[in-house]
């Protein structure tokens, strides 16, 4: 019995994940895994899972590249827990000195990409939440200065601050990134 052929339309959508978001998405993953072949492979689950749950990308909560880097880091580190779960001996050999200064280099760059995440977490939320999950945490100011400077008690700050901290984690969750 051969397999079944996915839609056309599916296909299609593969298609179209690969090549709008394949190159950055391999880019990035050369420098986080080191070796090729498993970047390759990584990237291959990174357009098959988007491809089979498209259905729960929502551009309400972020662009459709952010949530294709996340969907990457989470294979990506998924590959990287069973790996270190089969190794049983680290060597220490200080030929091994430039391996842990590239792994450096992806902290970096998973920081950077953690990073762009928070930000499509942030814009995700309401203009009302956000002006204060901004005020408070970017520019560092009090409940007395929001309530001021957004013209609403100080009771309606710490509310929406309380909300829009339960709104953000959730989103922050769901991307992978908590």
């Amino acid at each position: 019995m051969s397999p079944v052929e996915p839609p056309v339309a599916t296909e299609a959508l593969a298609r179209a994940l690969y090549l709008q978001h394949g190159p950055p998405l391999q880019r990035w993953l050369l420098r986080r895994c080191v070796d090729p072949q498993v970047a390759e492979e990584v990237l291959q689950e990174t357009i098959l899972s988007a491809w089979r749950n498209y259905q729960q990308y929502d551009p309400e909560r972020g662009s459709e590249r952010a949530w294709m880097f996340g969907i990457a880091r989470n294979a990506a580190n998924t590959r990287d827990r069973s790996r270190r779960r089969h190794l049983r001996v680290v060597p220490t050999d200080p030929a091994d000195a430039p391996a842990a200064a590239h792994e450096q280099g992806d902290d970096d760059l998973a920081r950077f990409v953690d990073r762009s995440l928070i930000v499509d977490a942030i814009r995700s939320l309401s203009a009302d939440h956000r002006a204060v999950v901004v005020a408070a945490y970017y520019e560092r100011r009090t409940t007395r200065e929001m309530s001021t400077l957004l013209r609403i008690p100080e009771g309606t700050v710490k509310s929406r601050l309380h909300h829009g901290l339960q709104a953000l984690r959730a989103n922050l969750e769901e991307r992978g990134v908590l």
